[in-house]
């Protein structure tokens, strides 16, 4: 079930594009189906371009999932919660796909040199499912559930060219899967970010304070909303000080939160210790990570999760508001630098 945000606001500004390539993919079902992977940093709008595909696909069956951490230890959870609706259709099956299919979604797993029918048996189940009508499946996070959902979804969606179904994945800019089409959400600029701030206001802010703000957001959608959603009159009239990062409790600080919690510890502190590093320096870094009881290379699992960059002069961050993000939740968190 797919369940409507509270602010109904369905233009999704600056994205003209993806909504176009999200509508082709949709459009061409009954000819032929495939696949989109889309890519994005947090914030950037994934699960809103999974909501405008959810309410185009009007004549299909919509079968709807999301990648749970909580539940990426557990095989083929994702792929349980996401064929549930479907698993009656499981009796057109073959008995040996069927049973393949039983066992891994009832926690059984599959044996190694099983994995070719197991995954032939979930696209037979969407075949079967998707004889009345199109089908879409959707999968948002999809890099953060389990690995096995993940590799079944990515072998359905490359053999789906004679067959009536859209397969819509999401997941960070790390994520790569081949013969899959992918698609990236590039930043918004600055007048797209002035219409989501203005669509989210009660008032235009004043063209100084919009301008200021969508700098300060770096051209992401969730945090021009946690902006919004705290930003007081006279902020928006340019009489009171303006927020200098996105809220660190707004959902996007939440999200990046979440992506720390999913590092280990030293990781976390060295992270959070170059995020307040004003001088950016290795000598710095190095000495702050000696003083904290860890080192430089306690960043590996960061740079890996495309959070930094550690280079011989210094740790980068090629997103400057993953930075501001890190920074605000380690002064949350009562860190200093």
């Amino acid at each position: 079930m797919v369940n409507a945000s509270p602010v109904q606001i369905t233009v999704l500004r600056g994205r003209d594009d993806e909504c176009r390539a999200v509508r082709s993919l949709l459009d061409g079902v009954t000819g032929g189906g495939g696949a989109l992977l889309v890519h994005g940093e947090p914030g950037s709008g994934r699960s809103a371009l999974v909501a405008h595909a959810h309410r185009y696909a009007e004549g299909c069956a919509v079968l709807a999932g999301a990648g749970l951490v909580e539940e990426a230890a557990l095989p083929y959870a994702g792929l349980q919660r996401l064929l549930d609706p479907v698993l009656d259709r499981a009796t057109a099956l073959p008995s040996h796909q069927r049973h393949l299919l039983r066992r891994a979604l009832d926690g059984d797993g599959c044996p190694a040199d099983r994995q070719l029918a197991l995954s032939m048996a979930v696209l037979g189940l969407l075949a079967a499912a998707a004889r009345d009508r199109p089908l879409l499946a959707t999968m948002d996070d999809v890099d953060r559930g389990d690995r096995q959902t993940a590799q079944v979804l990515a072998f359905v969606a490359r053999r789906l060219r004679h067959l009536p179904i859209a397969v819509l994945l999401t997941a960070d800019v790390t994520t790569t899967v081949d013969g899959i089409p992918a698609l990236r959400l590039r930043p918004l600029n600055e007048g797209e970010s002035v219409a989501v701030l203005t669509d989210r206001l009660p008032e235009r802010p004043a063209a100084p304070v919009a301008a200021a703000l969508a700098a300060i957001c770096g051209g992401n959608p969730q945090a021009l909303v946690d902006v919004a959603e705290v930003l007081s009159p006279g902020q928006g009239r340019g009489e009171e000080p303006l927020p200098t990062t996105p809220p660190a409790d707004g959902a996007l600080g939440r999200a990046y939160r979440a992506r720390l919690d999913r590092l280990p510890p030293d990781t976390r502190r060295m992270l959070l210790l170059a995020a307040l590093d004003e001088d950016g320096g290795t000598a710095t870094l190095v000495r702050a990570a000696a003083a904290a009881g860890t080192a430089v290379e306690a960043l590996a699992p960061a740079e890996v999760a495309g959070l930094v960059r550690v280079e011989p002069r210094g740790v980068r961050f090629p997103q400057p508001l993953a930075r501001a993000m890190v920074a605000a939740i380690a002064r949350a968190n009562g860190c200093s630098p």
